[in-house]
């Protein structure tokens, strides 16, 4: 359980923002183990498939899943410069829709409404940058019931608390923030949200893993597998806030790019918000130790920064 932290209030902020390009990345130097969605442990007595999926005997996934798996096109690249997660938790029925907007009276679809009758106003992004604004299990911090959520803003790492989506209208200084926002996803220049929120400070690294099932089934199938392996080796190594450490794990609506299953983002402070394809679990214990421990990006499975540091 996460500690409880003093509520602040976010002011206008003002200060410079540079795009991360490829060539300021910090890539790891030493080549990655694996190349696109290679086993660890090949199975001999498996023939490989025709899109090149071999299984794995110590990782194991359905075959009818694994040939499913783009593992030869260019993994697409991000275009993004922040990520708001909406943290539904685990039950809630965005995860029965394969669109986690469609779900009425939910906060995704609060702010998609106030999005599109911000549009209809004739205003316009001047950015050509996205907002990625996914669900998350994540549960929420207070004992409201669904729809009020957690929203977590990154890379600031910054969340607020309980918010009822029947609050949000045109007028509200939320939705002033997130036409901000809307406008251009790279400013640092925010209007105060007018509802209380703080830093993350007990939690440095988020890894969020597409589990989406009702969008895609190779997320649905490969994501809890990914998620499960990065809780066990982020365990064994006290890492998990749950062991005294900083980071969480947390299954995730789509964010894109499902033909490169596995999917998964990683935002750590200082680092920024980094997207991976074609991972399995057979990765992730060197994912952790290049990534998350030494602060080194995999290039081999990069798929662009998904927020700046």
């Amino acid at each position: 359980m996460l500690r409880s932290l003093p509520i602040t209030r976010i002011g206008r902020v003002s200060r410079p923002w540079v795009r991360l390009s490829s060539t300021k990345v910090p890539f790891d130097t030493e080549p990655f183990p694996f190349s696109r969605f290679e086993p660890c442990c090949s199975d001999q007595a498996e023939q490989p498939m025709e899109n090149g999926f071999v299984q794995c005997a110590k990782h194991p996934i359905p075959k009818v899943i694994g040939k499913k798996v783009d593992m030869t096109t260019e993994l697409r690249k991000y275009d993004r410069s922040r990520q708001l997660l909406v943290c539904v938790g685990e039950d809630a029925p965005e995860w029965h829709r394969a669109k986690v907007e469609s779900v009425k009276d939910g906060l995704i679809h609060r702010l998609q409404e106030e999005h599109k009758t911000w549009l209809l106003q004739g205003n316009k992004s001047t950015n050509p940058a996205i907002l990625l604004t996914t669900a998350c299990e994540r549960p929420s911090s207070s004992p409201s019931s669904w729809p009020t959520c957690d929203i977590l803003m990154l890379p600031e790492f910054r969340r607020f608390p309980a918010v009822d989506p029947a609050t949000l209208t045109s007028s509200s200084p939320f939705i002033k923030t997130m036409q901000a926002l809307w406008k251009d996803p790279t400013t640092q220049d925010l209007p105060d949200p007018g509802i209380p929120s703080h830093e993350m400070d007990d939690v440095d690294t988020l890894v969020l893993v597409c589990t989406h099932t009702m969008r895609d089934k190779r997320c649905g199938v490969l994501g809890p597998l990914i998620v499960d392996e990065f809780r066990k080796v982020l365990e064994e190594k006290n890492l998990l806030t749950s062991k005294g450490g900083k980071v969480e794990v947390w299954g995730v609506s789509h964010f894109g790019g499902h033909a490169f299953a596995g999917n998964v983002i990683i935002h750590q402070k200082g680092l920024g918000g980094h997207a991976y394809g074609n991972v399995r679990a057979c990765h992730v214990p060197s994912i952790v130790d290049r990534h998350i421990v030494h602060g080194k990006v995999i290039k081999e499975l990069w798929r662009g920064a998904v927020t700046n540091p």
